[in-house]
């Protein structure tokens, strides 16, 4: 009776489509049941116009439509919406391989229980519709979560550069952008950015002592933001023994743009592949890199006498002050030149004449240390420029 394959099942599908809004509706009755599709979410009426469209395209197929291009975009489409709404891939899987099921049982009640034997050869029909949609709405869901990814990558990079780079004060950017990075907007950070001469060995470090922490690329360095709350000593000690510049503590949001700035040029000062670049050690560099030429016409002015003085003694007193300057005492700076203290003395004696800056005086330490920091070993020579 049946001579044509696939022609019982094509005549049970012609006879749902005359029925199609009843078995829509019955289909959102038992997606319902299902995890994962709250009302808040997606309501009745829009899972009954998902449900109609499928089925509609999976009874033609069967019945014999050339509808599989019309299926698959459909199908790619419903995936994309319900990655976007936030359906759990689970659920919606669920809901999919729900349809052979549910297409059999609905074919079914057209079906006498003679016929049934002969609507049992066909299942391959039905199963073939069912999988044409599945893989589609699997492969649409996929593609819709990559998208987003980039969505939210492209979000973050462009949140960060804005943060970072912004000068003014933006409130509702600091909001927007602790949001987004998933950051307390009151708590305290640290930003360390690494050393362009040691790349590799930076974000071994960090992969290594900071397993979770996201590194960063912005105006060509890498960097990473590190809760300070989460520092143990341990971890802070790894930090300080790892190929960057470290900023100061950043108490909220609104001041890692500052801490970011400050960290990246500390980078530059990175001398080596086990130690941090800190604040504490390399203010004067940084503020004499601030004060650019202010600071260097000072450096000549201060140092010019020291012209006069033969290259040998002349580098004897810096070497003897920039020691002390190490330590902040005289019977470790005379250990570690090999001098006797009163020769050490004699020294800085000598470099206070001559400067009118005493290196024993805090408030004139500081001054040297920046008039230093630019000097560049270019006093040999007499100039500081």
């Amino acid at each position: 009776m049946h001579n044509e394959p696939g022609s019982f099942a094509r005549r049970i599908a012609t006879t749902c489509l005359r029925d199609i809004d009843a078995i829509a509706w019955r289909y959102v009755r038992e997606v319902r049941e299902l995890s994962g599709y709250l009302d808040s979410v997606i309501d009745d009426d829009e899972l009954f116009r998902a449900a109609k469209a499928s089925l509609e395209m999976l009874f033609g197929l069967i019945a014999g439509a050339d509808l599989d291009a019309q299926l698959t975009a459909h199908s790619d489409a419903l995936g994309r919406r319900r990655a976007r709404q936030g359906i759990p891939l689970d659920s919606l899987l669920r809901a999919v391989r729900m349809d052979f099921r549910f297409l059999w049982n609905a074919m079914r009640t057209y079906v006498d229980e003679a016929e049934m034997p002969a609507f049992s050869d066909e299942v391959v029909t039905i199963w073939d519709a069912v999988e044409v949609h599945t893989i589609s709405v699997h492969a649409g869901y996929m593609a819709e979560l990559a998208d987003m990814d980039r969505e939210l990558e492209l979000a973050r990079a462009f949140l960060l550069r804005r943060l970072l780079e912004e000068t003014a004060h933006d409130p509702r950017l600091y909001a927007q952008a602790a949001e987004t990075l998933d950051l307390d907007p009151d708590g305290e950070f640290l930003v360390a950015v690494g050393s362009s001469q040691y790349a590799g060995e930076f974000r071994a470090a960090i992969r290594s002592a900071f397993p979770t922490a996201t590194i960063d690329r912005l105006g060509g360095v890498e960097f990473t933001i590190i809760e300070a709350s989460s520092l143990g000593e341990e971890m802070a000690a790894a930090l300080r023994a790892t190929p960057t510049g470290l900023s100061p503590i950043a108490a909220g949001v609104e001041e890692l743009g500052a801490m970011w700035r400050a960290a990246r040029e500390l980078a530059a000062l990175v001398q080596r592949p086990d130690e941090a670049a800190t604040l504490d050690r390399h203010w004067d560099r940084l503020a004499a890199d601030r004060l650019d030429r202010v600071i260097r016409a000072y450096a000549r002015q201060a140092l010019a006498p020291l012209a006069t003085v033969p290259d040998r003694e002349r580098a004897l007193q810096i070497e003897a002050v920039q020691q002390y300057l190490e330590s902040g005492s005289i019977t470790r700076t005379s250990e570690a030149l090999y001098c006797h203290r009163n020769t050490i003395l004699n020294r800085l004696n000598r470099f206070s004449e001559a400067t009118g800056l005493d290196p024993t005086v805090p408030y004139d330490a500081g001054t040297i240390r920046l008039v230093l920091a630019v000097s560049d070993g270019s006093v040999a020579s007499g100039s500081a420029g």
